[in-house]
């Protein structure tokens, strides 16, 4: 399986479908994932936490490869992640990029930028239009 196969396999089992279990199969066990947190990287065991705390408030979960492209043991794909909001069913989208490079077969390294202020705004947790609210010099406290 290449690096690119790797991470629709990721997405699928572990982010669609529910499966934990699935983590240790893609994921391997001194990898990392940087870009989810400010100054935070994490590692196989925060995934059985962070897995269902976000699928927790969504429903139909279904991730889309937009570009993807490989060079040795790199792989780098721009996606976008569709769902329903849990509490209404309301339509949640949001679009990022993840770069990885594996090892053995595994992810060893993560590189992830996805628009989570576009997703909170979805999500309801803050307002409409922030960046151009924040860009205007308003504050959001």
């Amino acid at each position: 399986m290449n690096g690119v196969e790797l991470l629709k396999a990721w997405y699928e089992r572990v982010w669609v479908q529910g499966d934990l279990s699935a983590i240790d199969d893609y994921f391997g066990i001194s990898g990392a994932a940087s870009g989810l947190m400010t100054d935070l990287a994490a590692e196989l065991e925060d995934f059985r936490v962070l897995v269902p705390a976000v699928l927790h408030a969504l429903r139909d979960v279904s991730c889309d490869i937009l570009d993807s492209m490989e060079q040795g043991d790199r792989a780098w794909v721009r996606m976008r992640l569709n769902a329903k909001r849990a509490m209404d069913m309301k339509p949640v989208s949001i679009s990022g990029q993840v770069m990885i490079r594996t090892k053995d077969g595994k992810i060893c390294e993560a590189y992830n930028n996805f628009d989570f202020v576009s997703y909170f705004e979805q999500m309801g947790n803050l307002p409409p239009n922030t960046v151009a609210l924040c860009l205007a010099g308003e504050s959001l406290g």
